[in-house]
């Protein structure tokens, strides 16, 4: 599980929704219209954005254990990305992924993934582009008000429930302004991720040395390096 939060994980916590009458999917051919259209509305306009920032809040809630609760940031810019997250920082270039772990001062080196490969593990990398592909069937659960704002349920199952770490998602989407507000993983250990995104910022100004990965700047770490 410690595995899972490294490579991190996704909430808004269950209160009284109003549901949407239950429909049957199995393949995501059979996602609901409504909320395909709303999560690539979603996608339009992030993508939309040269840069990103965000100020997200992660809840991690495990059987039997108190909720523990992370401040984080995140930077974008294309497929560059830099975030904060409590005691580890991550940097993703355009050659390799940097996890960088400030509390036992080390830093893990690895290969990006392939093109198209699903890790199946909701993490600050890819929170704003999780849900692309043919992977997840989409619904719409109902909508709520969420401090203060009109948001729509869209509930994501994975197609193939055993190359996925979650048995499903679920986003809330203010769907007036286009905007992720939360997103919130249910594992079949009964173990909830939920990122919470305080803050959005698109096209904004960034240091050119951001997306890079400088030595130098942690003296005494431990590098592993994992590539192959």
């Amino acid at each position: 599980m410690r595995k899972l939060l490294l490579a991190l994980t996704l909430v808004f916590l269950a209160g009284h929704f109003l549901m949407a009458q239950q429909s049957q999917y199995t393949t995501a051919a059979d996602s609901d219209a409504e909320a395909v259209a709303l999560v690539k509305s979603l996608r339009a306009k992030y993508d939309g954005f040269k840069t990103l920032q965000a100020v997200f809040k992660l809840e991690i809630s495990l059987p039997g254990q108190p909720v523990e609760t992370q401040q984080g940031t995140i930077s974008r810019k294309g497929d560059l990305i830099r975030f904060k997250l409590g005691t580890q920082e991550g940097i993703i270039t355009d050659q390799a992924a940097y996890l960088i772990q400030h509390g036992n001062k080390e830093v893990m080196i690895s290969n990006l993934p392939e093109e198209g490969e699903q890790s199946g593990v909701l993490t600050p990398q890819t929170l704003f582009n999780f849900y692309e592909g043919d992977n997840y069937v989409l619904s719409i659960r109902g909508e709520n008000i969420f401090k203060g704002r009109k948001v729509k349920i869209i509930e994501l199952k994975p197609v193939d429930r055993s190359e996925s770490e979650f048995s499903k998602l679920r986003l809330l989407v203010d769907a007036a302004k286009k905007e992720l507000v939360s997103v919130k993983a249910f594992t079949p250990d009964g173990a909830n991720f939920t990122f919470h995104l305080d803050k959005t910022s698109g096209n904004v100004a960034l240091d050119e040395n951001t997306f890079v990965f400088d030595k130098a700047a942690f003296p005494g770490y431990y590098v592993e390096d994992l590539r192959y």
